[in-house]
Formats: structure tokens, sequence, C-alpha cells
């Protein structure tokens, strides 16, 4: 009997239109009571459109779907929090076998963010590494979505219509058009990932202080000197009050949705706090505490046990050991970092590696700015 191995290596993290983001990856023999319970949350519309009819499901059932060889037989999982989330498989012709039929499953919480299209560029791109050169789908007439999929998708595509059922070919070559939808899609992504660490609606910092030169304390008080139009929830463990403004004893206890999370606890603490955090549904997350991989290899341990949490989570992190973020945007205004010094509103934006040289940039634009309007 053959051994089929799993392929690790086609394991990857993709951002959705609203910034989401889930692991995607082959589907595995273990998988199928995941794949049960995740058809089992589809609508019976949504069933309907991916079976063309509402077949009786069962274990047995699911176990087929997941019993693949990954060549002939491939199919991907989306993957968030724990939990099956899509679908997308193709099953190739024996009679040719540079043709394969495929089939999409998205659960209904999770449709309308793009995922379906992420699963067929994936997909294909596998297909392509194993002399596939075109999909075959069927898709009921009324099903919109899946058209709308294919026909923005970018790959060239051929549809034909009988007895309300269109049969649908992709051809997968990468042509020019495919990779300028694939940008746009992608920078549309990239885009919404970030948004809520300089456009946040609501922030809590999570090792909030009341001693002055703590840094806590002083990521807290730039924020709200900073004029942050949004909401600020400082989280202490026996504190009500911090800094003028109500004070939380847990993440969990925030009566209002969080956006972004500031982390500022002892390293030993900050897997705690993500799991809360998560929990939360806190969407992004900047760790400004140290200790982690730049403290040797214990550190680097707990770094990649954090970074792990938020993959499978599909939170976005920023740090450990960082300086924080700052947008000087009127609409926004989030210093969310320690420094004594804030730049200027202006046009230009950066980024730096090191805290310490953004700080002296900082320090840097501060003096130029006194000159010219001293």
């Amino acid at each position: 009997m053959a051994v089929v191995l799993y392929p690790v290596d086609l394991e990857t993290d993709v951002v959705l239109r609203d910034g989401l983001t889930v692991r995607l990856r082959p589907v595995r023999e273990d998988d199928a009571e995941g794949v049960l319970a995740m058809f089992r949350e589809l609508s019976e519309q949504s069933l309907y459109y991916r079976f063309m009819g509402l077949p009786h499901l069962d274990l047995e059932h699911a176990r087929q779907i997941a019993a693949v060889d990954y060549d002939t037989h491939m199919v991907l999982a989306a993957e968030r929090g724990g939990r099956l989330c899509g679908l997308a498989g193709y099953y190739r012709d024996p009679a040719n076998l540079s043709r394969a039929e495929v089939a999409f499953a998205v659960t209904d919480a999770m449709q309308g963010r793009g995922l379906g299209t992420r699963l067929l560029e994936r997909l294909a791109e596998i297909a392509r590494e194993h002399g596939v050169r075109a999909f075959d789908a069927y898709v009921l007439g009324d099903n919109l979505p899946m058209m709308d999929l294919f026909l923005q998708s970018g790959f060239a595509l051929t549809q034909g219509l009988d007895h309300g059922v269109f049969h649908v070919t992709l051809a997968l070559e990468a042509t020019a058009a495919f990779e300028t939808a694939a940008g746009k899609r992608a920078q549309l992504a990239a885009a919404a990932s970030v948004r809520p660490f300089f456009a946040p609606r609501a922030i809590a910092v999570i090792g909030a202080n009341r001693e002055r030169g703590r840094i806590g304390s002083e990521v807290l008080r730039n924020l709200r000197d900073s004029g942050f139009t949004g909401a600020i929830a400082p989280v202490h463990p026996e504190a009500d009050v911090v800094c003028g403004l109500r004070a939380y004893r847990t993440v969990a206890s925030i009566p209002y949705e969080i956006d972004l999370a500031i982390i500022v606890v002892a390293a030993k603490r900050v897997t705690a706090v993500v799991d809360e955090c998560i929990a939360k549904g806190v969407k992004a997350l900047v760790v400004i505490s140290a200790g982690f991989g730049e403290a040797g290899e214990s550190g680097a341990a707990l770094q990649a046990g954090i970074v792990d949490k938020i993959r499978a989570a599909g939170v976005r992190l920023i740090g450990p050991n960082c300086m924080g973020v700052i947008n000087t945007d009127p609409a926004v205004r989030v210093n969310a970092t320690f420094s004594p010094v804030c730049p200027p509103e202006g046009r230009i934006a950066f980024s730096t590696q090191s805290g310490a040289r953004g700080r002296a940039r900082q320090e840097k634009d501060q003096k130029q700015n006194h000159r010219h309007t001293g």
C-alpha cells in the first residue's frame, strides 16, 4: 500500500478582503469530524449550492472528503481559530489528467470576505504544479456569488448553460489579467489588515500603570494626550481609574469591542494576555514587552508560541519588543508609544526596525518643527 505523506510545505496564511487572516492547508484524514462540523454549519441554501441538492451528511461522507492523495485528488481546508471555515477541492479527470473538476464550500459567516477567491488562487497554484491546466466547475444558474467569484478571478473563462447549470472552464495560466486582479486583491487585503493598528475605534492598554516613568503609564498618557478620537480602556488588576480613565480588571470585562490591544506586561504574562485578547475578539495586537527572541532560546520559544496562537486565530501582531504605533491623522490621532516626543502631522510616514532610531527620528523632526515655527 502506498504511503501518502502530508505536504506540510503547502500550508500558508492568507489575508482576506476585510483584513482577517486564515490558514490554508491541505486537508488531513483526521479532519473528518471538522469537515462534518463545517458542513453542519452551512445553511440549506449553501449546502444545496455545494452539492446541487441536500445530501445526507455523516461521518463516513466526511471521511471520504478528507481522504486525498494530494495529487489526483486535492482538498484545501481554510482554518481559523481551530475550526474549518472553508474547503476547496480538485478532482483530476482520469482520462485527461490536465483537467480537474473543482468544488467549493465556505461557511455562511465567512462568505463575502474573499475566502473563496483565495482558496481558488491557492488551489490553482497547487494544481499547476501538478500538471493541471484547466478547472471545470458546475454551478447552479442562480448561484450568483460563485459565478461572480469565477468571473472576477482574472483567469480566462468560458461558460455554457445547460438545463439551469453553468459549465465553467477556467484556464489556469497566470495571465497578465490574472496577475493584475490578484495584485489588486492583495493590496486591498493588506490595507484592511493594518487598519485596526492605525484607525482603531477602541484601544485597550493592558499593563496600564499609575506610576509615571513606567512604560505602561507613558503609553496610556501619550494615547490620552494625543487626543485619540476613539475609546481608551486601561486594564489594571486592581484600579478602577487610571490616568483619569475608567479602568477594567480584565480584557473580558471591557463592555465594548476592542480593535487594538497594546500589551505592556512582563514577558512571562504575555501569552496569557494574548489568549484573553483572542477570546475577546481583538483584531490587532501591539506587544511592547521585551524578553523574547532577543533574550535567548527561552524567549525565542515564547515568541514562537505566541506567533502560532495569533496566526491560528487570524489576529495581526506588531512586536514583541517594539516602540508602538503612531497615526497623526486628525480623524484618528493615535500615539500608542512610550516616546516622550510625537512627530507633527504631515504627509510622510516611516517605519523602522529599531525603536531607538525611531525615537531619534522623532526628536529630530520635533526640533526641526520648532525651528520652522519659532
